[in-house]
């Protein structure tokens, strides 16, 4: 888990009063969709931007990026079964830009991250590096207790 610092508590009103007036309409939105997807009590501030950790894994949340809001969802599961709706949002393997595009409004946007904020809710997140380490795990989808996969291509020795 990321240090303890990093963290605070999850004052919804209070954090929105951080922000600057512009960014707060969108922040109160994808707060409500955090919101409607996880119990309040289970978001927690890392870093100053409302975040979804249960049991040393991470799972959903956004922040407040200069070119503006970004959603992350850090199931696998989730991310997998909205895979085709996501890929024009997505940048990385979990951040979906919050931002209208050609084909999709503003509106529709914060539905899709709405519904994927819910997907994620059933799932797992992607477990912490030191909480693996903890459970004595490699880092992998927490919500599947199967090894990651290896390689069936053997290195070939090195000439020299």
């Amino acid at each position: 888990m990321k240090p303890k610092a990093n963290f605070a508590p999850y004052v919804r009103k209070a954090w929105l009063q951080t922000l600057p007036a512009e960014h707060r309409a969108i922040a109160a939105t994808l707060c409500d969709l955090l919101e409607a997807a996880f119990d309040p009590a289970d978001i927690t501030l890392y870093s100053g931007f409302p975040i979804v950790v249960r049991n040393g894994e991470w799972t959903a949340g956004f922040a407040m990026r200069s070119k503006g809001p970004v959603a992350y969802c850090c199931s696998p599961k989730a991310l997998a079964a909205m895979r085709a709706e996501l890929a024009p949002l997505m940048s990385g393997k979990s951040c979906i830009a919050v931002r209208a595009t050609k084909h999709l409004s503003l509106d529709q946007v914060l539905d899709l991250v709405g519904r994927t904020f819910c997907e994620a809710s059933k799932h797992g997140g992607m477990i912490a590096k030191a909480e693996a380490k903890k459970r004595g795990r490699t880092p992998t989808n927490a919500s599947s207790d199967r090894p990651k996969a290896r390689s069936l291509v053997r290195k070939r020795p090195r000439q020299r």
